[in-house]
């Protein structure tokens, strides 16, 4: 993995940003020192930044700046008369149309900062995504910002119930699901997984392998939009539950190049939404209650039932609470060797090393 960078941010560069944790998950929002961009949607903008901008994700994401568990946002201006403002979402591998704990992230940020004016006990405003526009509904009673709550552009199941080979196991089942992204969900109990935080390490490595066998045996294109990718994430996942607080289920999203998703993942609980209302096993308006590897929590629920191209598709709502941990200013002196930072595979899996040698529990079920 390279430790270097060919790209050039502009010297003696300062940056302001907020750093965050959306129920557990690190995320760095940038609120100024950035380049202006074309007129366009966020779609295009994002499209454009990482053509031309992506020395700045990566002075934000690799070291000595950044880590691989962190990803990091990036407000610019909409010219959606429905939107207050857009925001670019970038990883450590890719830049995601949509991503729910950045867009509580975000709002958050924007509502605690005063860049958004707080207007009663709930709080309504659109955001422009890359996915397109996402309606938040925050909680901002006696003045104070707490869970924020987004809808999402319609999730919906490419493909439910699909064998695929994996390498060194044999047959495994998935499902494929889109919530902003595209995810290749699995039982955890296929690989014997109680999907606790020791487990972390040997899923991401799983999940990495997946990832990359559902993507070439189950080629997907979303249908009102070719440029966005097929299968980016895996998910693992518990058996849902019921009580009388509704559904209820455990899940560890791994992100590329091979970490845990701390929190639950709004798009990931969006696709899981549509998964299992495609099964039903779960109805419009009901609650459903999805927990990290960490134990924190998103509540969804179905809003309505839509349509995406051929797919029958759901419209999710989501919502969590982010807390800002520290307002800073980034730094990028003149004669810093590492504009651009610098990735180790002591952290930093090698995502083109090839095939990882997977040793799977026996599962008890």
């Amino acid at each position: 993995m390279s430790n270097s960078s060919n790209y050039e941010i502009a010297v003696s560069s300062t940056f302001t940003a907020y750093d965050c944790h959306c129920e557990g998950d690190v995320e760095k929002v940038v609120v100024a020192g950035l380049p202006e961009l074309p007129r366009g949607t966020a779609f295009e903008k994002m499209k454009y930044f990482r053509r031309h901008h992506d020395d700045i994700r990566l002075f934000f994401l690799r070291e000595p700046r950044g880590s691989m568990i962190q990803s990091v946002n990036f407000i610019v201006p909409t010219e959606n008369p429905e939107a207050v403002a857009a925001f670019i979402i970038a990883e450590a591998e890719e830049y995601p149309e949509m991503s729910g704990g950045n867009t509580i992230s975000v709002a958050t940020t924007m509502l605690k900062t005063g860049m958004v004016p707080i207007t009663g006990p709930v709080t309504r405003f659109k955001l422009e995504a890359p996915a397109g526009l996402i309606g938040i509904e925050c909680d901002t009673s006696e003045g104070k910002v707490g869970a924020v709550r987004f809808i999402n552009q319609p999730a919906f199941a490419y493909c439910l119930n699909k064998t695929i080979e994996l390498p060194g196991f044999g047959n495994l089942t998935v499902d494929v699901g889109y919530g902003g992204m595209t995810y290749a969900i699995v039982d955890a109990r296929q690989f014997g997984f109680d999907l606790v935080a020791s487990e972390g390490r040997r899923l991401s490595d799983l999940g990495q392998e997946i990832k990359a066998a559902a993507a070439a045996q189950i080629p997907v294109s979303h249908p009102l939009n070719p440029e966005l990718p097929g299968i980016t994430q895996t998910m693992f996942v518990t058996p849902i539950t019921r009580s009388e607080r509704g559904v209820e289920s455990k899940n560890a999203v791994i992100v590329s190049p091979g970490r845990i998703d701390r929190c639950p993942c709004g798009t990931g609980t969006s696709a899981r939404l549509a998964v299992m209302h495609a099964k039903g096993e779960i109805a419009e308006g009901e609650q459903f209650t999805h927990k990290s590897l960490i134990d924190s929590i998103f509540t969804g629920e179905i809003l309505a039932t839509t349509t995406v191209g051929p797919y029958s598709a759901v419209i999710p709502a989501v919502s969590g609470r982010t807390w800002i941990t520290a307002k800073c200013s980034y730094i990028l002196e003149q004669d810093d060797p590492y504009p651009a930072g610098y990735a180790i595979t002591d952290t930093w899996p090698e995502m083109t090393s090839g095939h990882v040698s997977v040793t799977a529990r026996p599962s008890s079920e």
